[in-house]
């Protein structure tokens, strides 16, 4: 799954995208038809926590973007952390991304 890199790209999704919500994480998302695959961003403010805890809720997200994500159609989909992320056990975050992808993928049905 390839990465959002340039502010551009964000910028695109922030502005003609649309979000789902919940109490930690947001999904914003802009369907990309001409695209072959799924793109990956996030935005982690320093709110959430210092560098370390930050990267660790990256990996986290990432790493359930692999294995859970792959399947969707072509779009470029932002995950916006807010400040509580970070706090979240394994489970608990895990819980907030699967109720996330499985709206996303009522959406986009």
């Amino acid at each position: 799954m390839p990465p959002l890199r340039r502010p551009e790209e964000f910028r695109a999704v922030y502005r003609r995208g649309k979000v789902i919500r919940r109490r930690y994480l947001d999904f914003r998302y802009l369907p990309r038809p001409e695209r072959e695959e799924v793109r990956l961003g996030m935005t982690v403010s320093r709110k959430v926590g210092r560098a370390v805890r930050r990267n660790r809720l990256r990996r986290r997200i990432r790493e359930f973007a692999r294995l859970e994500l792959r399947d969707l159609p072509p779009l470029d989909l932002v995950v916006h952390c807010r400040p509580g992320a970070a706090e979240l056990s394994g489970r608990e975050l895990r819980r907030e991304l699967e109720a996330l992808a499985k709206g996303l993928r009522r959406r986009l049905a």
